[in-house]
């Protein structure tokens, strides 16, 4: 209901306002960013910028007819909504510009530049239950209703705690099997009738990276017919005795279909790129909400009974790295099919 009085009240507005942001073209894939938006269940492009790029642009009013007003200010705000019994709002950054302080009228087409270089310390985000959120908004104050309008825009940040992996985690190859005795090592028994080992490389990733592992079936008397690893997501908001979480299996895949015998080795490859919605980890985000990920392994009996093993990863952002598409398969994506 409130969405819809703001676009009635938006048509009886007296004039447009666009904002358009310096060096950027909604056109360009190098400079916007495609979002999916998990909450309101829908996608839009958005402009992007990097955590230490200054916010330049150009504001234009269009008035339809003479406009008085009180002042014009425009703001770059920076907030954090999380959704629990209600909507909680938390603004982490605002700086704000004045214009035509003393008020006035708007009777011809005004166009106003706007800067801002306030720090953007946390990275842009649409989760489940939390946001993210950078915008800038353009308000023209009036004595009964203002008239603003706002734009998002969204802000990467690039994990510099991590640099010196930037360079080495390129090397790698993506089709040479891996000595795993270095690597995580997780088991799974289940009296003397299932004895297995689920072991990968590491637990660190950057986005684009892939996470190479293996199971080892050492001992298997049960109906094993189905075999799955998936890409898991949790999102904790709150802290303490309030904390709550909500889990979203992003992708899939396939790893093993029938019976396997003793002895025998399943290969696990699963691109991280190809992840729909993959972001880096979030460790507590301003004491709001923190975004875990694990690889989670789970193997199914015949008559429907599952076994699994959960291992939390963490994923950062290198430089150029912009969010996944869930667009669908590429080449070289791990063994078996996605889900």
């Amino acid at each position: 209901m409130a969405s819809l009085m703001k676009k009635i009240l938006k048509k009886v507005d007296p004039c447009t306002i666009e904002i358009e942001f310096k060096g950027k073209s909604l056109d360009s894939t190098e400079d916007t960013v495609s979002v999916d938006d998990a909450y309101e269940g829908k996608k839009k492009t958005v402009v992007l910028y990097g955590s230490e790029e200054p916010v330049c642009g150009t504001v234009a009013i269009r008035p339809y007819k003479r406009i008085p007003h009180q002042g014009i200010k425009i703001e770059f705000i920076g907030q954090i909504v999380t959704m629990n019994d209600r909507e909680e709002r938390t603004e982490f950054t605002n700086q704000c510009k004045k214009y035509d302080a003393e008020g006035g009228e708007i009777k011809v087409d005004k166009d106003l530049e706007f800067e801002f270089t306030c720090p953007k310390q946390y990275e842009s985000y649409h989760g489940l239950n939390a946001r993210v959120q950078y915008y800038v908004k353009v308000s023209i104050i009036r004595g009964l209703r203002n008239i603003s309008h706002r734009e998002e825009l969204w802000v990467h940040k690039i994990d510099t705690k991590h640099r010196p992996l930037w360079d080495n985690s390129n090397k790698a190859s993506y089709f040479k099997e891996k000595d795993f005795t270095r690597g995580v090592c997780m088991e799974v028994g289940v009296d003397d009738v299932l004895h297995i080992e689920f072991k990968y490389d590491k637990k660190l990733f950057h986005l684009h990276e892939r996470v190479l592992g293996q199971v080892t079936f050492k001992t298997v008397s049960l109906d094993l017919q189905l075999g799955e690893v998936s890409v898991v997501k949790r999102e904790y908001i709150g802290v303490g005795d309030n904390q709550f979480f909500e889990t979203e299996t992003l992708q899939k895949y396939e790893i093993m279909d029938g019976t396997p015998i003793a002895g025998e080795v399943v290969p696990i490859r699963l691109y991280l790129n190809a992840v729909p919605r993959l972001t880096p980890t979030y460790d507590m985000v301003n004491d709001t909400f923190s975004v875990k990920y694990y690889i989670n392994l789970v193997l199914i009996t015949g008559d429907g009974k599952r076994y699994f093993k959960q291992q939390e990863i963490v994923i950062y952002r290198k430089p150029g790295q912009k969010p996944s598409s869930d667009a669908g398969q590429k080449l070289g994506q791990p063994v078996g099919q996605p889900s």
